[in-house]
């Protein structure tokens, strides 16, 4: 299962990260009560403006592409006041809606979320969303809340990868631990939630680790790039600013996309596919995530294609939405190949995060293996090539709320 999919309007105040919600025990004597309620996408999109380490996966535009899912955005009160927001991606048993029960059951997702005004506590703004989401008729509850567990720096893990003292990044000491992190992950599974130990293999939803190049937006697109190529290997940085020499011209698409656009994303995606060994998102998806994701508030989406000698020879989108830019998809054609014209494409999309005042560029996920041998290492060690830390999310996790159903929706997407 893949994620990444009525209301009351509310006007929020100003927030702060949504990172700084507690960790540690609740404090219901300073602390009024959370209430979970149905609110429009303006005023969620609004409450997201506050937090600007969010992830676009909790903008409540997301869900037009994701058509297989319903969805709907939710608000945490105190009182009147709006201290959260969620977007709930929710889908149906496979059964008609008239029967009764199960018909109208479902999984409600909740990725990267729920975003939270500082010093609001998570569990209770899931209890919350636990009541809310039982009423309207959900048998689990799945949640991936944002912030980081563990991280390790680009040099540690591109070492450790060809010396095999280590089969997993978990077996890797961390530069840094958090040790609220972890406390709240105790206190999720002292509350009955559960997750999965994380693998080798990507599995449904999320991935468990991810590689975030750091930006230092504040001396300048100029100097925060020369800190991103001090990060890099030594034959990476060469080759990034070769590309820059290499003569290419760069096109930029927003908004809605024309048919030559979408068919040169087409013919490069199509040509990484069949070089990479995997199936390509359909042409629809790319339309859809320009014209109509791209119009979103807060979030700016871009297409950028290299071309050489006016051949188009590599393409990637950019989401950014506040301090944390994306790159969530990309293209190469395998004619042009020597020139690293998707390298170039990077350099331009950190110097254009960098001028927009972004610090962290995110370059999607890894696996959890060392094993140089495994199919994923490779992966990790080109990432890693580009300075970028391995960050360790808090993952993904499940609240079963109809134990059966829960089962029963576990084996269909086990067998799908």
């Amino acid at each position: 299962m893949s994620v990444s999919d009525e209301s009351v309007s509310s006007t929020p105040a100003p927030t702060t990260p949504a990172r700084a919600f507690r960790a540690g025990g609740r404090s219901r004597a300073h602390t009024p009560s959370l209430t979970a309620h149905r609110i429009d996408a303006a005023a969620h999109a609004a409450h997201l403006a506050g937090h600007p380490d969010a992830s676009f996966l909790q903008n409540p535009d997301w869900a037009v592409l994701k058509q297989a899912w319903g969805s709907r955005s939710v608000g945490f009160f105190h009182g009147d006041r709006l201290v959260g927001s969620a977007l709930i991606l929710t889908r149906r048993l496979p059964v008609p809606s008239r029967i009764p029960v199960t018909g109208r059951a479902h999984l409600a997702y909740v990725s990267g979320g729920p975003v939270l005004d500082a010093g609001v506590d998570l569990l209770e703004a899931l209890d919350a969303l636990t009541t809310l989401v039982r009423a309207d008729g959900a048998f689990q509850l799945r949640v991936g809340p944002p912030g980081t567990v563990r991280r390790w720096a680009a040099d540690d893990v591109r070492k450790a990868l060809p010396r095999d003292e280590h089969a997993a990044l978990l077996d890797l000491p961390p530069a840094h631990e958090d040790a609220e992190a972890l406390a709240l992950q105790q206190r999720l599974r002292e509350a009955g939630w559960r997750t999965e130990d994380p693998g080798e293999e990507f599995a449904d939803g999320q991935p468990v680790f991810q590689a975030r190049i750091p930006l230092d937006p504040s001396s300048g697109p100029e100097e925060g790039l020369e800190a991103v190529l001090a990060r890099m290997s030594s034959s990476s940085r060469k080759r990034s600013r070769r590309s820059l020499r290499a003569g290419l011209t760069i096109d930029r698409h927003t908004g809605r996309p024309d048919a030559d656009t979408l068919a040169v994303w087409e013919r490069l995606s199509d040509d990484t596919a069949a070089r990479d060994g995997f199936a390509a998102r359909p042409t629809d998806y790319f339309r859809t995530l320009l014209e109509q994701f791209g119009a979103a508030e807060p979030v700016h989406t871009e297409l950028l294609v290299a071309r050489t000698e006016g051949e188009p020879a590599a393409a990637a989108f950019t989401i950014r939405q506040g301090q944390i830019a994306w790159r969530p998809y990309s293209a190469s054609s395998s004619r042009h190949r020597k020139i690293d014209a998707p390298r170039a494409l990077q350099v331009t999309q950190i110097q254009d995060s960098l001028a927009a005042g972004c610090r962290v560029f995110d370059l999607g996920g890894v696996s959890g293996t060392l094993r140089q041998d495994h199919r994923l290492a490779g992966l990790t060690e080109f990432k890693t090539t580009q300075g970028a830390d391995i960050v360790q999310t808090h993952g993904e996790w499940d609240l079963p709320l109809n134990r059966p159903l829960a089962a029963a929706f576990r084996l269909y997407m086990a067998r799908r």
